[in-house]
């Protein structure tokens, strides 16, 4: 019984966190951005390259 509590306590938060995403970008009328990538830091010289 406490693991199918768990279980739907857990889809709930996913699904609200979904939800909240959804009207945030609706609301502001634009998707995020997804052109970034970690080569852009490494060639803005913005990675330690010696870790």
């Amino acid at each position: 019984m406490e693991g199918i509590k768990m279980g739907a306590f857990l889809t709930i938060a996913v699904v609200l966190i979904g939800v909240y995403a959804v009207i945030k970008a609706v609301r502001k009328r634009k998707l995020p951005s997804n052109n970034y990538t970690p080569f852009d830091d490494i060639t803005n010289g913005k990675v330690d390259k010696d870790n």
